[in-house]
C-alpha cells in the first residue's frame, strides 16, 4: 500500500493539471479505453481482444495518439482525493465535409477541435475517465485561444447529452426537410451554400410537444452577418416572397446570394425556408399528430433566450439518416 507521503506527492503532482483548460489537446497515446463483454464483443477491436484475453470483462484500447480534455477548466483548478479524475475524448482527423458538419453542430456526437487542425474532431461517444496525474507530463499540442471559442466548445460538449428527444410525429414531419438538406449540404450550388450558412434549426411546438395534435414551427437561425436585422419600420414584401417561392429553391437561393441589403436577404431567406418546409407541410395534412408546419427565419440576436429554451435544436445527423 502506498505510504501517506507517496499519496501526498501524487496529489501535488496531479494538481499541476490546473494549467490545462477544457478543449486542450494532449499527445497521450493509448489513454482512451472502453469496456466490453468478452462473451459478446460488438466491434472488431473487442473481438480481437476477446481472442487474446479470455475474460467476461474486457478493457479495449482505442487506437488514437491524441486526446482532448473535456473536464471544465474551473474543475481542473483544484485536485483532491474526492476529485482526482477528469474526462478525455479521442481526437480524430476526419474529412473536410464531416469537419464542416461537426463545426456547424450537425453531428452532435463530435465537437470540432480546429486549434489542433482544421479537420480534427473529438469523439464524445468514446469518453474515458482518467486520473489527473496521467495528464501532467503529456505534451500540449493545441488549445482554444479566446473566450468565444471556449464558450462555444463548452456549449457543444454539453449538447451531446442535453439534446431533447422529440416525439416521433415531429421526427416524421421534419425528416423530408433534413434529408433534402443532407443531400444538398456538400453540393457546390447556391442552395448547398445556403444550407451551410444555417447556424441552427430549432423546433417549436404549440401548445407543447406532448399535445396531440400540435402546431410545429421550424426556426431557421442564421448568423447576423448573413441575415442582418431589419429596422423596426421595415417589413418584408410578401408579394416578392411569393414570387421567389413560385420560382423554386434555386431561384430563392440565388436571391440569397445576390442580396445586397437586409430587406432583400430577409425576403429571399423567408422564401427559401418556405420551400424547404413545404414537404413537411404536405406531410402534416395526412397526420393526426401534427396539424400544421410553418417556417420562421431569424438571426441569433432575434432568438431570445426564453424562446430558445423551449425550442430544442434538431439533431440533423440522426433525423436525416434514420431508417423507418
Amino acid at each position: 500500500m502506498p505510504s501517506p507521503a507517496h499519496n501526498s506527492d501524487a496529489m501535488l503532482r496531479a494538481q499541476q493539471v490546473s494549467a490545462l483548460i477544457q478543449g486542450e489537446v494532449l499527445s497521450l497515446p493509448d489513454a482512451c479505453v472502453r469496456l466490453a463483454d468478452g462473451r459478446w464483443p460488438l466491434t472488431a477491436e473487442a473481438k480481437s481482444a476477446a481472442d487474446t484475453v479470455r475474460s467476461d470483462l474486457l478493457i479495449v484500447p482505442v487506437a488514437v495518439d491524441f486526446v482532448a480534455v473535456l473536464t471544465q477548466t474551473c474543475d481542473l483548478q483544484r485536485t483532491t482525493e474526492e476529485d482526482a479524475f477528469c474526462q478525455v475524448a479521442p481526437v480524430l482527423t476526419v474529412t473536410e465535409q464531416m469537419a464542416n458538419e461537426v463545426a456547424r453542430g450537425w453531428r452532435p456526437r463530435y465537437v470540432a477541435i480546429p486549434w489542433f487542425n482544421a479537420s480534427a474532431v473529438a469523439d464524445l461517444g468514446r469518453v474515458t475517465t482518467v486520473e489527473r496525474s496521467l495528464l501532467v507530463d503529456a505534451q500540449s499540442v493545441g488549445r482554444p485561444g479566446d473566450p468565444a471559442t471556449r464558450f462555444h466548445l463548452a456549449e457543444m460538449i454539453g449538447r451531446h447529452t442535453s439534446r431533447a428527444a422529440l416525439p416521433d410525429s415531429v421526427s416524421e414531419a421534419v425528416r423530408p426537410i433534413l434529408a433534402r438538406m443532407k443531400s444538398k449540404n456538400d453540393k457546390q450550388s447556391s442552395e448547398g451554400r445556403c444550407v451551410r450558412l444555417l447556424a441552427s434549426i430549432r423546433a417549436e411546438a404549440r401548445p407543447h410537444f406532448d399535445a396531440v395534435p400540435l402546431d410545429l414551427t421550424l426556426l431557421f437561425v442564421i448568423s447576423e452577418e448573413d441575415l442582418p436585422s431589419l429596422p423596426a419600420s421595415v417589413e418584408p414584401d410578401h408579394a416578392n416572397i411569393d414570387k421567389l417561392v413560385l420560382a423554386g429553391a434555386t431561384a430563392a437561393a440565388d436571391a440569397v446570394e445576390r442580396a445586397t441589403d437586409a430587406l432583400a436577404a430577409r425576403e429571399s431567406w423567408i422564401a427559401l425556408t418556405e420551400i424547404w418546409a413545404r414537404e413537411a407541410r404536405i406531410h402534416s395534412e395526412s397526420s393526426d399528430d401534427v396539424s400544421s408546419v410553418s417556417a420562421e427565419v431569424l438571426n441569433g440576436e432575434e432568438l431570445s433566450f426564453a424562446r430558445s429554451r423551449n425550442a430544442p435544436e434538431l439533431d440533423l445527423a440522426y433525423l436525416s439518416t434514420r431508417v423507418a
